[in-house]
């Protein structure tokens, strides 16, 4: 739930996709796996890329990285309802819309001393990869390898 808070309050939207926030969630809790995101060419990708492959790899062996993220399924879900229903996300088919207890004085106080939010690394990362479609060819599905995306509807 503090991630998705996290990754809500970095993007600056007001609504994006669940399925979106599912990878950035995934993206934040094992950063190594960023190198392995096929950036769109765009300006400070670069400087994006070189950043990724500086973080260490993990101190433990993980599985498979679709695996992995298709197992977090069930905890993404389950954030989502309890967010959902302490009134700061409202979910409606697949879109996620920020209510306005978001802005409320207790989420305030619990992002103040976030890690990720004073990092520039993740804003450019969230700022790079909103900019990419998430369903069909090219899209953050298929760039990041986590999910599938041959048979979206585009």
């Amino acid at each position: 739930m503090f991630r998705f808070i996290t990754i809500a309050n970095l993007q600056d939207l007001e609504s994006f996709e669940f399925s979106r926030l599912r990878i950035y969630d995934f993206l934040f809790l094992f950063p190594h796996f960023i190198k392995d995101v096929s950036f769109p060419r765009a300006k400070g990708v670069t400087a994006l890329k070189r950043d990724a492959e500086k973080i260490a790899p993990a101190y433990e062996r993980l599985p498979d990285r679709k695996r992995l993220f298709s197992e977090m399924g069930d905890y993404h879900i389950q954030a989502l309802q309890i967010l959902e229903a302490k009134g700061i996300f409202k979910e409606v088919d697949g879109i996620i819309r920020i209510s306005k207890s978001f802005q409320s004085s207790s989420v305030t106080r619990l992002l103040e001393d976030n890690q990720y939010i004073n990092n520039e690394f993740y804003k450019t990362l969230l700022k790079t990869l909103n900019n990419v479609k998430l369903s069909g060819d090219n899209g953050l599905k298929q760039r990041t390898g986590l999910m599938e995306y041959r048979y979206d509807a585009v």
